[in-house]
């Protein structure tokens, strides 16, 4: 039987003075929520820390709004501003005790077994957990490709995507490794090789995750060094991608309607 240890979701959001279309943010979070509340283990807890409160936060007493205490900052190369809230997120999510935490970019989904895949397979012995493989999907046209992708992006999917790793926190260790593996090992897409080159082990996730792009507010897609090449991954996702299925959005908690709502296509149903 796996261990029941307290779970965390922790969404960094950005201010709305730093954002092109707030209430694109609000509409996006809105999608993440929904994804992370469908959870086939409806254990766990949810941390946004922001400057803004969203406007529509769930009426859900397992989502909680933090305040963050200091300036807006716009988006920069180094992301700074979502750094500074995931460090300030890991150490209220360590002030609850021994347990799991995942950092979650805004915009992004997660299977509903994740939290069970977690809870199965990071035991006392393993660092955190990695998920290997998921999708990527183009908010405004609804292609949809898997990650790897073959012959455009064929490393692992925690290799490209933050909302990757489970951790397990250990607030009274001394090793600040095993204290807040997030906090030390900041770098998702080397995060199994950087373990292991610390002597740690970490677990794979069968737990598909989604990557969205095409949201006009994604940070690395705009902002980030490598902002030119992720075009070049989008254009290919375009040309090699396929329509998003209603089964696709299942996998994630999201339906064809709510997405609709939210600004995302609509116009194809599942099998067309």
């Amino acid at each position: 039987m796996s261990e029941r240890l307290p779970f965390t979701f922790a969404i960094p959001l950005v201010g709305r003075a730093a954002a092109a279309d707030f209430a694109r943010v609000e509409a996006l979070l809105g999608l993440t929520l929904a994804s992370i509340r469908a959870q086939s283990d409806p254990d766990f807890r949810v941390l946004i820390m922001g400057h803004d409160r969203p406007r529509t936060l769930p009426d859900d007493p397992r989502v909680t709004f933090l305040a963050a205490d200091w300036p807006a900052r716009p988006p920069d190369a180094a992301n700074n501003d979502s750094g500074c809230k995931k460090y300030a997120l890991g150490e209220a999510a360590l002030r609850g005790g021994e347990g799991l935490l995942m950092y979650v970019d805004a915009d992004d989904w997660v299977s509903r077994g994740l939290v069970a895949a977690a809870r199965a397979r990071i035991g006392p012995d393993v660092l955190g957990g990695v998920i290997a493989a998921g999708e990527m999907l183009d908010f405004c046209s609804g292609r949809i490709a898997p990650l790897p992708f073959p012959d455009v992006f064929e490393k692992p999917f925690y290799a490209l995507c933050g909302s990757s790793i489970v951790a397990r926190l250990r607030p009274d260790d001394s090793d600040a490794l095993r204290r807040n593996p997030l906090a030390v090992l900041r770098d998702h897409h080397v995060w199994p090789r950087a373990a292991a080159e610390r002597g740690a082990r970490t677990a794979t996730l069968d737990a598909p995750g989604a990557y969205l792009v095409g949201t006009a507010e994604n940070h690395s897609e705009r902002h980030g060094p490598f902002a030119g090449w992720r075009a070049e991954l989008n254009d290919a996702l375009q040309r090699r991608g396929r329509d998003v299925t209603d089964e696709d959005l299942a996998r994630y908690g999201i339906d064809r309607a709510r997405l609709a709502d939210a600004g995302g296509p609509a116009a194809q149903a599942a099998g067309a």
